[in-house]
């Protein structure tokens, strides 16, 4: 070789392809006896066609009964092999045995492009064949634009001397391999296991690239002019999804397609896609294929593809402005479109979705379908066309007489958006009163309550009850009052009423302005809790239930306690309430037993006259315990005898019962020896009395009392003891001479 080719090609090598400086080409080959061949193109010769300069590598030129000359003139009928030498077969199988080599090296392939400073690479390996593998999967890989320009040398003693972009080199070539040299000098790539420059992260290209040759899919590369044209993604991607499903490029692209890309490289694909549907680059297929692609993604891949799906969503809203007419939404559903998406499309689009809903309710309500989809699309819900649209709607909705209740519904089922519908309903409680409580009735039974009965479960609570009531009113079940309301609790939540509002629109549409049957105010008035009654309003409708109670239990005198808060209750209402609850208060202890509550109790009495037999009874058993259970001492200065002398069976029943209780005859023979006041009160309560107004049920018990409880305390005591019980009765005048006949009675008795 001469030291003139030396000097272009390099010292040493067995195959390179060289620029000159006047634009001409140079290939040298060194064959076997180190005889060199040179093959000269000028500027103006027309490149190889389908043939790279590499594929002459280990040619039949090269053999030693081969002619002398490569050839004359570099055309392609005069080549020096007849077809390509590295098939996609050969390159394959040479990629996957260098899997983690491949996207690196071919990134750095693309820089020599990209960046009119980028660094030759070399490539250290055992022999010059596995160089020229090395180049040949470059050719296979780039553009083909940029295959006739890219310079190599398979294999050169004397690396520093190459002008080529790709220098092949061995293990023992004469390459100092400082820190500065693979840091800034050149891209080194040693398959030796040697030092090499440090490791950059592939672009999107390369990666998908790499993963397209691993996978056994070879790419199909780029023709477009310019460098961002010649290295797009998409007709990579789609080339190696055709190839592989043996029909047209780019049919059926799939996540599996982008598999082996993650993080920084599956951002940079999709955005590379994105920016071609941005720029108008993409054809009609191209786009349905990159839809396709969105809609099935998920993970990782979904995400990394939201910016492409929201340029294919711009791209038809864009498209169909401009041919004045409506997208097709249906595009929209399953693209991985995130909350940013959203929130630049409302911004973006919103506003005019909304102008041109705005201008379609100016006509007929059944045209009303296409124009809200585009508005719910596109987010734009707080829109004034959208609030006009959702009023008007419902306003529909609640005229089941008219036309436009049947068109209403048929936009909201052709509409079949779930939100929007919610929407709608809870719209129809706006307001609410009887006069719309009733057109929501008439809804339910008229022909557009099948389309309400379906979507119940998405309506508010008041339309689920009123919608409800309407329906099992008529038939089969025909319910009225206390049935209805109970049928309609299992409606709610907790199937029983929390709330004031709950109770006022139950009552609202089971009772209207009337009460419950007497029949059922009972039951109503357990199943809500009486401050719920008391708040909403219905005490005096329930009152009842106070004034005529079937029995007196602890549930009563809770909603008594309550009732009293009423303002809207009638004075023997209010006193009927205050009755039962102070008789209850006193039976606790909550009240004392004084001259303040007895009369109180007593005018309550008065105002509440007359009671109904179980009121009555109820209060005079609380009041019978309440004066047993006080101190002698209060019951007398309370007047609480006044009660006892005119008292009912069922008071004296209770008064009677407490002392007669085994444990409380016990305590007081124990307490009352000691107790010679109380003692005297006692015998002042209940000593015979002949007056007007003494019950004779009276006289009997106070008579027994006597006998039963005072008589066993008596007998304990001495004639001190006796003597000082006397002088309390004197000093009070509380009947000494009834005490003193009393005491010989007992005496004879027990004689």
């Amino acid at each position: 070789m001469s030291p003139a080719v030396e000097g272009v090609i390099g010292a040493g090598s067995e195959l390179s392809y060289t620029l000159l400086p006047d634009g001409g080409r140079l290939l040298c080959a060194t064959l076997p006896g180190r005889r060199v061949e040179a093959l000269h193109l000028g500027a103006d010769t027309p490149g190889p066609g389908s043939v790279w300069p590499i594929d002459t590598w280990r040619s039949a030129t090269w053999e030693p009964e081969a002619g002398e000359a490569l050839g004359a003139g570099f055309v392609e009928s005069e080549l020096p092999v007849a077809r390509a030498h590295f098939d996609s077969a050969r390159l394959v199988e040479f990629a996957r045995a260098r899997a983690e080599r491949v996207a690196p090296f071919l990134a750095d392939v693309r820089r020599l492009f990209g960046d009119p400073a980028g660094r030759q690479i070399v490539l250290v390996e055992k022999d010059a064949e596995t160089v020229a593998h090395w180049v040949a999967l470059a050719c296979a890989s780039l553009p083909e634009a940029y295959v006739p320009v890219l310079t190599f040398t398979t294999w050169t003693r004397e690396p520093h001397r190459a002008p080529q972009q790709i220098i092949g080199i061995g293990p023992d070539a004469e390459f100092d391999r400082d820190e500065a040299t693979i840091a800034y000098l050149y891209r080194v790539h040693d398959g030796t296991g040697g030092p090499q420059s440090p490791h950059t992260e592939p672009d999107a290209w390369a990666r998908l690239t790499a993963e397209r040759w691993v996978s056994g899919s070879p790419p199909a590369p780029g023709t477009g002019a310019r460098t961002d044209d010649a290295f797009a993604l998409i007709p990579l991607i789609s080339g190696a999804s055709g190839a592989r499903g043996g029909g047209r490029a780019g049919a059926g692209l799939t996540g599996a397609d982008l598999a082996g890309l993650s993080g920084a490289s599956l951002g940079a694909v999709f955005d590379a896609f994105a920016r071609s549907v941005e720029r108008g680059e993409t054809d009609a297929r191209t786009l349905d294929e990159l839809d396709t692609l969105c809609r099935g993604l998920e993970g990782e891949q979904a995400r990394a593809a939201r910016p492409l799906a929201l340029a294919l969503v711009k791209h038809r809203l864009d498209a169909s402005r401009t041919r004045g007419a409506l997208p097709d939404l249906a595009a929209f559903e399953g693209l991985p479109l995130g909350q940013d998406a959203w929130r630049e499309l409302r911004e973006e689009y919103g506003e005019r979705a909304d102008d041109a809903l705005r201008r379609a309710l100016r006509g007929p309500l059944d045209t009303w379908t296409e124009p809200l989809r585009l508005a719910l699309a596109v987010g734009a819900d707080n829109g004034p066309g959208l609030a006009e649209a959702m009023d008007r709607l419902a306003d529909a909705l609640l005229r089941p007489d008219r036309r436009d209740c049947a068109h209403a519904v048929r936009v909201l089922e052709d509409l079949d958006h779930l939100p929007f519908t919610r929407r709608v309903l809870r719209m129809l409680i706006v307001d609410f009163n009887v006069r719309k409580l009733d057109r929501l009735r008439e809804l339910a039974t008229s022909p557009q309550g099948l389309w309400l009965q379906r979507n119940l479960e998405e309506a508010p609570l008041t339309v689920r009850l009123a919608a409800s009531a309407a329906l099992w009113c008529g038939p089969p079940d025909h319910l009225r009052g206390a049935a209805l309301f109970g049928r309609l609790l299992e409606l709610l939540p907790a199937r029983r009423v929390e709330d004031v509002k709950t109770l006022r629109l139950l009552w609202r549409i089971v009772w209207r302005s009337k009460v419950p049957d007497r029949a059922d105010v009972a039951w109503v008035a357990r199943t809500c809790t009486p401050r719920l009654v008391v708040e909403a309003g219905h005490g005096r409708a329930l009152i009842q239930w106070v004034r005529d109670p079937d029995r007196c239990d602890p549930e009563l005198v809770a909603y008594a306690r309550d009732m009293r808060a009423d303002g809207q209750l009638g004075a023997a209402d209010r006193a009927s309430a205050d009755l039962l609850v102070t008789a209850q208060d006193l039976a606790d202890g909550r009240l004392a037993v004084s001259r303040a509550t007895v009369s109180r109790f007593r005018e309550l009495g008065h105002k509440a006259a007359p009671l109904s037999r179980a009121l009555r009874q109820g209060v005079d058993e609380r009041v019978g315990r309440a004066l047993a259970g006080a101190n002698p001492l209060d019951v007398c200065e309370s007047h609480g005898l006044q009660i006892l002398v005119a008292a009912s069976p069922e008071l004296l029943s209770a008064y009677r019962a407490y002392y007669l209780d085994e444990p409380t005859r016990d305590r007081l023979l124990r307490e009352l020896p000691l107790r010679h006041t109380e003692l005297a009160a006692y015998f002042h309560l209940w000593r015979s009395r002949q007056r007007h107004g003494v019950t004779d049920q009276w006289r009997a018990v106070a008579e027994e009392l006597l006998d039963q409880v005072l008589a066993p305390v008596t007998a304990r005591l001495d004639e001190q003891h006796l003597g000082r019980v006397a002088t309390v009765l004197q000093r009070e005048n509380q009947g000494l001479p009834e005490w003193t006949a009393w005491r010989d009675r007992i005496k004879r008795q027990n004689e």
